[in-house]
């Protein structure tokens, strides 16, 4: 290689901030079988971690069989057999949850909508405690879904399930997001949170992402598919009620709850190039950064032991693994946690700190990584609070935090010429007569520089 190219190598990788050595050599986690319908990873308790997978020969009719299995450190274990291999039936779709006593639920769907009969598809899950894993529990029945199934449990340790379900109309399909609640000793029929449509506009609801919230209740969030565009969507659920509290231009949401039980959503733009956070409090929207203008597919969130916010997506140059962390609002250095490239489909923490990445690589095998080093306290960000905030795109609705409520300063909606255009309230203020186009928010008028940029669309 020449000394121009070489440089030029250099200077890209500089420019792009990348951190090397960090990670741990990757290993197998399924003894090296293909994970051909859905995986997922969650903390366990004390040093373990835990992935689903449904494993079977990619391309084939099956035999196909849903499985987890756990690490700590350097080996995964051999896969727990959650249910016999099936090749009648095709199982897609895992979801896996953990409670605060360290007891796990595995949730899965077993059929092929539209192919086979609906009658005999259903969402299947597993419980495992101190005893170990207990049979699997017929969720729901006579549904076609399709996931990720997405567990949490409340405050109150209630158990909450997510998923999607699809409804013929016509010759078509559409979606919708639903949930189900545990009774105690079954689940309960789902319900609503945003339902798909066929008529007069085809809309449809991606499977929902459940964190929960601070004090009752739990967040969902998910995408809404109308027309070609993409929208991220949050709503609270309590009980049997679902309120819509924050929205946004953007798909393929992954969530997390810090320390403080603020929601972070991560989202995706400009045909994904784009990745940004979002923070959620009171269920209003308090901050929004940037991450990444490089990113090239779905993104991962977790929150570790320390209130740290990992971030773990695929790089559109290299398709590698990338990885980044959020102290506060500074997103540090990025990090490449494979040589090659790969998927990312979990990142996790466990109870001492060690942070987890599970990715598939282009033969479809699951592999993980983790971090050989907790971050250290000086390590530099790569963006400022100032520098890492993006616009924030509303349609029709302006959400203003709730922490308003209590001060003293107004806030104003500014033209893009500076021209008070509105007064703005703490929650959401009706912005849908005006002209779409560049707004600025700001707290006080002798604040010139405390503005938070707004495009509002149609």
């Amino acid at each position: 290689m020449c000394k121009s190219a070489v440089f030029a190598a250099v200077t890209a990788l500089l420019a792009t901030r990348l951190v090397w050595g960090q990670w741990s050599s990757p290993v197998p986690v399924l003894r090296g079988n293909p994970s051909v319908a859905g995986q997922s990873l969650v903390a366990g308790t004390g040093d373990t971690v835990w992935a689903v997978a449904v494993i079977g020969r990619t391309g084939s009719a099956g035999p196909y069989q849903v499985v987890a299995c756990w690490t700590s450190g350097d080996t995964w274990s051999l896969p727990a057999e959650l249910t016999p291999p099936d090749s009648g039936r095709i199982f897609s779709a895992p979801g896996l949850g953990r409670d605060a006593t360290g007891r796990l639920w595995v949730a899965w769907y077993r059929g092929d909508y539209p192919t086979c009969d609906i009658e005999s598809s259903a969402v299947w899950t597993a419980l495992r405690d101190s005893g170990g894993w207990h049979a699997p529990v017929r969720a729901v029945s006579g549904v076609a879904a399709e996931g990720p199934m997405s567990f949490v449990s409340d405050a109150a340790g209630n158990w909450y399930l997510g998923f999607a379900t699809l409804t013929p109309y016509s010759e078509f399909v559409y979606s919708s997001a639903v949930y189900s609640r545990w009774a105690g000793d079954s689940w309960l029929m789902p319900r609503f949170i945003a339902r798909g449509m066929g008529s007069p506009i085809e809309t449809n609801y991606s499977a929902p992402l459940l964190a929960p919230r601070p004090n009752s209740g739990i967040w969902a969030a998910y995408e809404m598919l109308v027309g070609g565009d993409a929208i991220t969507m949050l709503r609270t659920v309590r009980g049997d009620t679902a309120r819509l509290c924050w929205i946004q231009d953007g798909s393929n949401p992954a969530v997390t709850v810090d320390s403080t039980g603020r929601l972070w959503i991560l989202y995706s733009q400009l045909a994904m190039y784009w990745l940004s956070a979002q923070v959620i409090a009171d269920s209003s929207s308090i901050d929004t950064m940037q991450i990444t203008t490089n990113a090239g597919g779905q993104a991962c969130a977790a929150t570790d032991g320390e209130g740290l916010i990992w971030a773990a997506w695929p790089d559109r140059s290299t398709r590698r693994v990338t990885v980044s962390y959020c102290r506060g609002t500074q997103w540090s250095p990025f990090e490449w946690a494979t040589g090659s490239a790969g998927v990312p489909k979990g990142i996790a923490s466990d109870g001492t700190g060690r942070v987890y990445v599970v990715f598939q690589t282009t033969a479809g095998q699951l592999y993980s990584a983790c971090r050989t080093e907790r971050p250290g306290v000086q390590e530099p960000g790569s963006c400022s609070a100032a520098g890492s905030r993006i616009a924030t795109i509303a349609r029709g609705v302006l959400m203003v935090s709730l922490r308003l409520a209590t001060s003293s300063l107004r806030t104003e909606l500014l033209s893009a010429a500076g021209r008070r255009v509105m007064e703005l309230q703490a929650g959401a203020n009706d912005v849908s007569r005006l002209s779409p186009g560049v707004y600025f928010v700001r707290d006080a008028p002798a604040q010139a520089l405390a503005m938070r940029k707004v495009v509002i669309t149609r």
